[in-house]
């Protein structure tokens, strides 16, 4: 099986993806040395082929999102990340937008106690 991404698709992602340097698309082309349109374009066409890597969130957003999965208050990652608390509420609903989410802290799941036998109506 061949790759899926070329090189420099690989390298725009790489500059580009929080998770790793997390540039701008103005910083990321200069650093590539090619224009912010084909760097634009070489994400495009990453996404085509692998739409699991995307979207790409910025460091900032890496940052507020493992902050908030691990607890933090928004005034404790405002502090922090030394920015203010109304910029981390607007990380908060960007990130969201983007990943397509609406709540920006994970959800606490249910887990199985056995007082939950007696209320089973049906089994399956």
């Amino acid at each position: 099986m061949g790759k899926k991404l070329t090189d420099k698709q690989i390298r725009a992602y790489k500059l580009r993806s929080g998770d790793f340097e997390g540039l701008s698309v103005v910083e990321a082309a200069a650093k590539m040395g090619v224009t912010r349109q084909a760097v634009t374009l070489l994400l495009k066409r990453a996404e085509e082929s692998c739409p699991e890597l995307f979207p790409i969130l910025t460091k900032q957003e890496v940052n507020v999102k493992t902050l908030l999965v691990l607890g933090w208050t928004n005034e404790d990652i405002a502090d922090k990340l030394q920015v203010n608390l109304s910029r981390i509420s607007q990380v908060i609903r960007k990130t969201n937008e983007k990943q397509g989410t609406t709540c920006g802290r994970p959800v606490k799941m249910l887990k199985y106690e056995t007082w939950m036998d007696s209320k089973i109506r049906e089994r399956f």
